[in-house]
Formats: structure tokens, sequence, C-alpha cells
């Protein structure tokens, strides 16, 4: 897997996440990156979810189950709090990035 802009956009977050979200908080943070991507398409005229619908499938199988809430929901569901989904969705993107590294 090619590491993308996305992604290291979630990395700079990561490392200042109140200057980007005003908070640590998985939620701010979704809605921020689907902000960012929603915009990107409209500039280049493409269609491009990067990591994301993968990441989705990831956390589907991690714990077991399919649905249709968002990876978001599912870690948030899984911990208990917002700063603690935050926390848990970076050890989760780092297990997915390193078993799909190429």
């Amino acid at each position: 897997m090619n590491v993308d802009k996305v992604y290291n956009l979630v990395q700079n977050i990561r490392h200042l996440p109140e200057i980007h979200l005003g908070k640590k908080s998985l939620h701010l943070l979704q809605a921020f990156l689907h902000g960012y991507i929603e915009y990107h398409n409209e500039i280049t005229g493409e269609s491009n979810y990067f990591f994301l619908p993968e990441f989705q499938k990831y956390v589907e199988q991690r714990f077991n189950i399919n649905t249709t809430h968002s990876w978001a929901s599912l870690i948030t569901f899984y911990s208990s709090s917002d700063e603690d989904a935050f926390n848990n969705f970076y050890k989760i993107l780092d297990e997915f990035f390193s078993e799909n590294a190429n």
C-alpha cells in the first residue's frame, strides 16, 4: 500500500491535534478528513477516498463485525471516551499500515 496525502495529513494531526482539530477527538478528525477529501475530489475532479475504504474493512475485521457504521463510530464504541478513541485510532492505523505495507 502506498502512503498517500491523507496518511501524511493524519500523521501531522497525530502530533498536533489541538492545532488542526482544537482537541483530541476522533469525531473531529473524521469530519476534518471528510472535508479534506471532499475538497480534494472537487478540485481534482476525481473521486479518491485514499486508504479509508480499506481501513474501514480492516476495522470491521478487527472487531469481527460487518456494519454500515463508520470506522470512527466502531473505534469510539470500543473506547472509553472520544480522546481514547482518537488514541486507539492511531494504534489501529499503525497496525493497518504495518500489515498492509508494500
